[in-house]
């Protein structure tokens, strides 16, 4: 049975790890790389080396360049209110929006036990101790409406409270789709999500 030289496999072997992608689209990304020229290789190649710098904010745990990401850094925002979200992808998402100025808490996951994803795998801790450094008005829990996303709203709800903060928490309101997650969202329902949001 024929198979594709090593060198190709590996490729689609690694495309294939990526996810959202099968194996049939992982063999044709890796076939059209293959037919690119190796000035497009090298800066592919580059690109891919520049990654290595990027790591995580400090503060948030959005992506960033340095210690702190580029909102963390921005002294114009609104310090009274964070927004907690599942990942950096969402941040992208809500600040093409442009209705909310405050500032961000990525979580880097949602509480998913039967994947073994607890409260100590995610960013919580961190977020309580930003609100005990920092006491904020509003805590706004963009999660998606899905299970893990109702599940990890209530245990930061009820943690906030604990605190004995007196922080108003809300979620986005449900004009979003159930079991939908937020960064497929078109701007104009997300944003009216965020106008429309109510404490829980």
């Amino acid at each position: 049975m024929y198979n594709y030289p090593h060198k190709l496999q590996k490729l689609i072997n690694e495309i294939s790890k990526l996810p959202g992608i099968g194996p049939k689209m992982a063999e044709r990304v890796a076939l059209h790389i293959m037919k690119k020229d190796h000035e497009y290789l090298d800066a592919f190649k580059q690109t891919l080396e520049e990654i290595k710098q990027l790591g995580f904010c400090s503060n948030c745990f959005n992506v960033s360049e340095g210690p702190l990401c580029a909102i963390c850094e921005d002294d114009r925002r609104d310090t009274s209110i964070f927004c907690v979200i599942e990942s950096s992808e969402d941040v992208v998402t809500i600040e093409r929006t442009g209705k909310f100025t405050g500032y961000y808490h990525v979580l880097q996951g949602l509480i998913n036990p039967l994947n073994n994803i607890l409260p100590d795998n995610l960013r919580i801790k961190e977020l309580l101790a930003r609100v005990k450094k920092n006491p904020v008005k509003e805590m706004i829990l963009a999660l998606n409406h899905t299970v893990e996303g109702d599940a990890t709203s209530m245990f930061i709800s009820a943690m906030l409270r604990e605190t004995g903060n007196n922080v108003r928490i809300t979620r986005l309101a449900k004009g979003l789709p159930m079991g939908s997650d937020i960064r497929y969202a078109d701007e104009i329902t997300l944003g009216q999500a965020i106008m429309e949001r109510k404490e829980i």
